[in-house]
């Protein structure tokens, strides 16, 4: 592999593990803007029903059987919502717990990806670095023995 398509490789997988990330981010987001939302119009919906209920009763106060028959709709209407409510809750953590395995996964294979660009790059370097060094170790071992053969021949 050439060393600019190491570079690529490494620079294409911190790009991946960001864009995971960022999915991630995005889709919590979403989550919690759809609970948001669904909570907001169970609100708006409840509060619908409370004030027809007090309508009802405003205009009819006499007719307890039919304020009974709207207390228990509204009631049962409130219990719905809740359990709707309930139930798109559990179904984002289902969900944000598959995405957090998807997202844990792709970040391991960019993470992987990019170990294995900087290894190629550090082994391509140290093999054209290698010659270049070991020149200078060589050279620095020449200068030493005769150094050391100088000194060796004043001694005697």
């Amino acid at each position: 592999m050439t060393r600019e398509e190491t570079v690529d490789q490494f620079f294409d997988s911190v790009n991946e593990s960001y864009d995971a990330l960022l999915d991630a981010v995005k889709s919590a987001n979403d989550r919690g803007y759809r609970i948001s939302r669904k909570l907001i119009d169970d609100v708006e919906q409840a509060q619908r029903d409370t004030f027809d209920l007090g309508r009802r009763f405003a205009t009819s106060p006499a007719d307890v059987a039919g304020l009974s028959a709207n207390v228990v709709r509204s009631l049962t209407d409130a219990q719905s919502r809740t359990l709707g409510l309930a139930r798109q809750l559990l179904d984002e953590v289902s969900d944000s717990g598959r995405e957090a395995r998807d997202t844990a996964r792709k970040l391991i294979e960019a993470n992987r990806g990019a170990g294995q660009a900087a290894i190629e790059a550090t082994r391509s370097t140290v093999k054209r670095a290698a010659p270049v060094v070991e020149q200078a170790v060589n050279g620095v071992r020449a200068r030493t023995t005769r150094k050391a053969a100088g000194t060796t021949k004043k001694s005697s």
